[in-house]
């Protein structure tokens, strides 16, 4: 049986709760570089003997600097593993808080699409808790406290994206059933 589906305006919550999640990423991602840049521009990490090898080695190979943002690496590669302990600490948190917003948005946008078809208000509230616990999230990983300071944003957004996925199964089962 054919399910017909009517967009109505309240949807625009939804398209919204989208763009807030993306922008979140955004500013989670920015505040990875600006750690990023105080590690890998600070004088303590240029001066250092082997990062000045590492330099000389990377003209040699490709002709050109050594990007001084610490690129390619991501926290566990050849250019941190020169980084002092506190510094390398704060970079893997910023990259830890961005990777799991990473890993964790695609499911929760598609499943706010989709069961924003059925129930907008809701998905969008849902969408915008996810991204509001996303930022909580984030600021308590890169606090002082570290991965402890992440809990309020991990229990927030998980249950905010869990119940997304309920309300789209959901929905999406009484579609095709019923």
């Amino acid at each position: 049986m054919p399910v017909t589906l009517e967009i109505g305006p309240d949807y625009g919550l939804v398209i919204a709760a989208a763009g807030f999640i993306g922008l979140t990423g955004m500013f989670i991602g920015g505040s990875v570089m600006g750690v990023r840049g105080q590690c890998f521009k600070s004088d303590a990490y240029l001066k250092k003997k082997e990062v000045q090898a590492m330099a000389e080695e990377h003209k040699k190979a490709f002709g050109c600097e050594m990007n001084d943002m610490g690129y390619p690496d991501m926290g566990n590669g050849r250019y941190s593993a020169q980084l002092e302990y506190e510094p390398w600490v704060r970079f893997n948190n910023a990259q830890r808080a961005h990777y799991n917003m990473v890993e964790s948005a695609p499911g929760v946008i598609g499943s706010l699409l989709t069961s924003g078809l059925a129930a907008p208000k809701l998905a969008a509230g849902l969408g915008f808790g996810y991204a509001v616990g996303r930022l909580l999230y984030a600021r308590g990983y890169t606090s002082s406290k570290g991965a402890d300071g992440r809990v309020v944003g991990a229990i927030s957004s998980a249950l905010c994206s869990l119940s997304l996925y309920g309300v789209a199964m959901v929905y999406g089962v009484r579609a095709a059933f019923f």
